[in-house]
């Protein structure tokens, strides 16, 4: 009993200082809605979301722009490397949501993942995402 308790609270202490490494497979397979960005929930008429797929490839909607390639997870990080989009032309707030999404990938961020939740922590940007549905 001693045990399971001890065993417990350390799980517990290790969880809230952040110390449990995300693995790629924690987020492989996943789709993910951007809901909101630096705590910002984003217009619903905005449709932002992330897939990680095998071998660790992401696609996605970035604002109004679909973007694709290939990613790495390092010591919590994400990073995209290369990262393409396509080029069409999208209104003010479409092009805010997608400038934060592309630069947030393309330059890495911490990795945070809570289950139904993902957040994506960059230097500029804190991109926050609900998991949709198993790819």
């Amino acid at each position: 009993m001693k045990t399971a308790i001890v065993i417990a609270s350390t799980l517990l202490i290790t969880a809230c200082s952040g110390g449990l490494k995300v693995t790629e497979s924690d987020l492989q397979h996943h789709h993910w809605n951007l809901v909101a960005i630096d705590g910002t929930t984003i217009n619903t008429n905005i449709k932002s979301d992330l897939e990680i797929g095998e071998h660790f490839s992401i696609n996605g909607l970035a604002g109004c722009n679909r973007f694709f390639g290939s990613a790495t997870l390092e010591k919590n990080r994400i990073k995209a490397d290369p990262l393409a989009s396509t080029k069409m032309a999208c209104s003010p707030a479409e092009q805010e949501v997608e400038a934060a999404v592309l630069h947030t990938l393309s330059n890495g961020a911490s990795v945070n993942n809570h289950g139904q939740q993902l957040e994506l922590v960059g230097e500029q940007h804190t991109l926050t995402y609900a998991l949709a549905d198993w790819m």
